[in-house]
């Protein structure tokens, strides 16, 4: 996650492939094609989540990739549970 702000890129906190290093790089001193998203942009305003919690969904995003399938998986084995369940004798 990348925290940028300048007078381009007001409050913009972007989700990036590469980790921020904390020496605020901005454009072109970092590859912009590490950036995938972007989560707040307010100079112009471009997005306004109505939630307003800009950090929290840049970290969701961030972490999608190895959550959803956590918890594809947790679902998988919760559906397994409830049909052995369903299959057990006495029922």
């Amino acid at each position: 996650m990348r925290q940028l702000d300048d007078e381009f890129a007001m409050s913009l906190v972007a989700i990036s492939t590469v980790a921020d290093t904390g020496l605020g790089e901005r454009w072109p001193d970092f590859d912009h094609h590490h950036v995938v998203a972007a989560t707040l942009v307010q100079q112009p305003r471009y997005v306004d989540v109505a939630d307003e919690r800009w950090d929290e969904n840049a970290n969701f995003i961030a972490n999608v990739r190895q959550d959803i399938p956590r918890l594809i998986g947790e679902i998988r084995r919760l559906r397994h549970l409830v049909e052995a369940k369903k299959q057990a004798p006495g029922r």
